[in-house]
């Protein structure tokens, strides 16, 4: 369990190094192409996508990966494979309803948003929906059973193809307006995400030949599927919809703050477009974490191992909270260097820096999360979340607004918000696993 937990975590962190190098490496040139403003637009389609993509297939991405480890851990292959299939029919309702509703409410959302001249990159970005759904399952069937290389393949193939079709794509239609070519690098997601579901599903087919799903019972696994998440979907919808709130009122706060249209567009394009991409670095890549240790926990509970669940949930906060500080301390002493390393711009450094502890408490708060749900505590996870997301917006809302402040109480919040969540999830793991016995 142990070497599957670590094995399973640097993969996943090698491909995510990868593919968010190479999702640096497309700003880049585009912040050259299409400039602060057009990576605000980019920024404001690529939220509302993100937010699309919670409210399709969250809930379903733990479930087959907590459902199918249980399966491998008492040997019941086609029972997995039921799981799969089952959950890719409902994600393909879910992927199609959602690619329809960003189509057609674009304009709703870029308003929502603050942000007209986003209409066409949201229109651009949204089949990519339907295809996320599609390999979601696949791709948790395989971290299912601690196989991580699928996943880890199809990010690096994903980040490739986004790369340069979302550069050739703005390239070719800078010409006709930043709004435009702003909605080619969103496509470029679009056809990144075909590509890496289409090796997902042939390697799937492959992997699983000779298997057969299961013909009965497929009502209790759906009920089961079910179980797992509906609240995780609920979750979901209250957390994300927090984000678009937070976004929404980041913006509106900087105009309360006495900053013109086209200044607050150019902070928060220099905040979410610099400092934002580069503190995701090591959040994503430190996400991977969790990801691995679902499956480690989920067998070891459906096996009743009570001694691994407590070995492997301890070793895991303490490295996510070692690699945290390394991270966080290597973005505050060498913000500006990062910055002109990346976009040969250190106008967002101090953000960097102010935003940098914020990677720790991430962290922490997402293994910890992660541990709560594979041993079955969905709310006592939700808990904290709800604490951040509170916190987050009472601070953009209020102390983003006032002019000496502006976008960096926007941050002190982001600070704020996940040192709260990070305490109280590690409240929550430190009381179940007393419990355990």
């Amino acid at each position: 369990m142990k070497n599957s937990f670590l094995s399973g975590a640097v993969i996943l962190m090698a491909a995510n190094i990868i593919s968010k190098v190479l999702g640096a490496v497309l700003k880049i040139p585009l912040t050259y192409i299409i400039h602060e403003e057009g990576m605000a637009v980019y920024n404001t389609a690529f939220n509302v996508y993100i937010m699309f993509l919670t409210f399709v297939v969250s809930g379903l991405p733990f479930a087959v990966q907590k459902l199918t480890a249980a399966a491998h851990a008492v040997g019941d292959a086609p029972r997995a494979r039921t799981i799969v299939r089952l959950s890719n029919y409902i994600l393909l309702i879910t992927g199609l309803a959602g690619s329809l509703a960003l189509w057609y409410g674009a304009d709703f959302f870029a308003l929502a948003m603050k942000e007209p001249r986003a209409v066409w990159a949201m229109r651009a970005i949204s089949p990519a929906v339907l295809l996320v759904a599609l390999g979601t399952a696949v791709k948790s069937g395989f971290q299912g059973r601690s196989d991580m290389v699928p996943t880890a393949v199809s990010q690096v193939i994903e980040a490739f193809i986004k790369l340069f079709a979302g550069y050739f794509l703005a390239v070719a239609l800078v010409p006709l307006g930043t709004q435009l070519a702003a909605a080619g690098a969103a496509g470029g997601v679009t056809v990144g995400e075909a590509a890496a579901t289409l090796m997902l599903c042939v390697w799937y087919l492959i992997s699983f030949r000779g298997i057969r799903a299961l013909r009965r019972g497929r009502r209790e696994i759906m009920r089961e599927i079910a179980e797992l998440a509906l609240p995780l979907f609920f979750i979901s919808l209250v957390t994300s919809a927090a984000a678009v709130c937070d976004n929404s009122l980041i913006r509106a706060s900087l105009l309360r703050a006495g900053l013109g249209e086209e200044q607050a567009r150019f902070i928060y394009g220099a905040y979410t477009g610099y400092a934002m991409t580069v503190l995701n670095l090591p959040a994503g890549f430190l996400a991977t974490l969790g990801i691995s240790i679902i499956p480690v926990i989920s067998g070891a509970a459906a096996v009743g191992d009570v001694k691994k669940i407590r070995s492997m949930a301890w070793r895991g906060i303490g490295l996510s909270a070692f690699c945290g500080i390394a991270a966080a301390a290597a973005l505050a002493v060498a913000a500006e260097l990062i910055l002109h390393i990346l976009f040969r711009n250190t106008y967002s450094a101090p953000m960097l820096r102010l935003a940098a502890p914020s990677v720790i408490f991430i962290c922490v708060m997402q293994i910890c999360g992660a541990i709560l749900q594979s041993m079955g505590h969905i709310w006592r996870a939700f808990i904290g979340m709800a604490a951040a997301a509170g916190v987050k917006l009472l601070f953009s809302a209020l102390l983003a607004s006032r002019p000496e402040f502006n976008i960096y109480g926007a941050i002190i919040g982001t600070d704020a918000a996940y040192c709260l969540g990070m305490a109280v999830n590690l409240i929550s793991v430190a009381r179940v696993l007393r419990l355990q016995g």
